[in-house]
């Protein structure tokens, strides 16, 4: 069934791209085989101006070792993502993201909203929405990262590439001259009962909804984020997400108690000659059913810094936009504040070469020293490279 849905995705990409199918004013297109079908839809009759078709793919080979014994090596090509944007006006927006993970193996909607835009101030937005809880989780595209992987706090405490259905409003304000500050505001279905449900421990992103998935407890969720832009660059942000996740309602009955989960994220980003620097702290609060103090954590927390230095510029010929960067980045994650253990640090080194502004080669080194409750460490080590391209 995967392998269906990638292969009609692929036909129609073709066949947008194909003359036949031209979008331009001047293309005369055939009658649809099918009236209504996959080739009778208004956007194929715009000018090419009002649709848009993009992406990008990720692919990496990578070595493991644990407690310094060689694991295995695997080639992955780990993402496909398809983006589709159409103007449907010059204040109606459509966008959509399509994601292919690990080849096939999964598939999702990451994105599909609707924006109207009425001012630069006050806009609504509605539909699959990339949730705005911390920076990392509104610009994640691998094309843009320096390293192979995400950061640990930005997949484990806060859930990866968060996407929820919700409405709300988004805009840009400046109330001190020249300092620019955005905001989201949202709300959205939430998460749900597998955060404790899923397997052992508390466990954040397993309670991450399907795209399509109704609210387990109609009761909607809050996730809003205020950024904070001055005149003399960089950006900090605030970021909130709140709400009820467990089903504590079937059929009119109240059948459990409910329960709040709250996720608090700062992040920060500036730039500095050829240095850029960015991090992200996220602590997170889990209300959990009596039965289950001391064996779930209630609060998690974890950040990230990383720094990246561009040492060369036009460092190919071939390439005149190409550029040569090193960098570090130190990850810390706490799974549970109120015992010792139960956390995972993680040092990481990368080389990244930008052939262009839209293509990058990384090899990095990450080790990291894993600590489990009672606080027995185990070391691992992974060395990796990757290639990441927009098209």
């Amino acid at each position: 069934m995967k392998i269906r849905c990638y292969l009609l995705v692929f036909a129609l990409i073709i066949s947008l791209s194909s003359p036949r199918y031209a979008l331009s004013q001047d293309t005369t297109i055939s009658l649809p085989l099918v009236k209504g079908g996959i080739y009778d839809r208004p956007y194929l009759f715009r000018p090419s101006s009002r649709v848009a078709i993009g992406g990008y793919a990720e692919t990496m080979v990578r070595s493991e070792y644990e407690e310094g014994i060689f694991e295995n090596v695997s080639f992955e090509a780990r993402r496909f993502n398809i983006f589709l944007f159409s103007s449907i006006s010059n204040l109606i927006k459509m966008t959509s993201e399509l994601e292919f993970e690990h080849g096939t193996e999964e598939i999702k909607l990451e994105t599909a909203l609707i924006d109207v835009q009425f001012y630069e101030e006050f806009n609504l937005r509605g539909g699959i929405l990339l949730s705005p809880l911390g920076k990392f989780n509104l610009a994640h595209d691998s094309p843009r990262n320096e390293f192979n992987d995400r950061p640990l706090v930005s997949t484990t405490i806060t859930p990866g590439t968060l996407s929820e259905a919700g409405f709300g409003f988004y805009g840009s304000l400046y109330p001190f001259g020249d300092h620019r500050m955005t905001y989201e505001t949202y709300l959205v279905n939430g998460l749900n009962d597998n955060i404790i449900l899923a397997g052992d421990g508390t466990s954040i992103p397993s309670g991450r909804p399907t795209a399509f998935e109704e609210d387990n407890n109609g009761s909607p969720s809050f996730v809003g984020r205020l950024a904070w832009m001055p005149v003399f660059g960089g950006e900090l942000g605030v970021s909130l997400h709140t709400g009820l996740y467990n089903t504590f309602r079937k059929e009119g009955l109240v059948v459990d108690s409910k329960r709040r989960l709250t996720i608090m994220v700062i992040d920060g980003e500036y730039q500095w000659g050829e240095a850029t620097f960015q991090g992200e702290y996220a602590r997170a609060r889990i209300e959990i059913p009596t039965s289950l103090t001391g064996l779930f954590a209630e609060t998690q927390q974890g950040f990230y810094g990383q720094a990246m230095y561009i040492v060369w510029r036009k460092v190919l010929p071939m390439f005149p936009k190409s550029s040569l960067s090193i960098g570090g980045r130190y990850d810390y994650v706490d799974f549970d504040t109120a015992v010792r253990g139960d956390d995972v640090r993680r040092l990481s080194v990368v080389t990244s070469l930008r052939l262009v502004p839209e293509t990058v080669l990384k090899l990095d080194y990450q080790h990291s020293w894993i600590f489990d409750r009672l606080n027995n460490q185990t070391r691992a080590a992974v060395i990796q490279f990757g290639i990441a391209t927009y098209f």
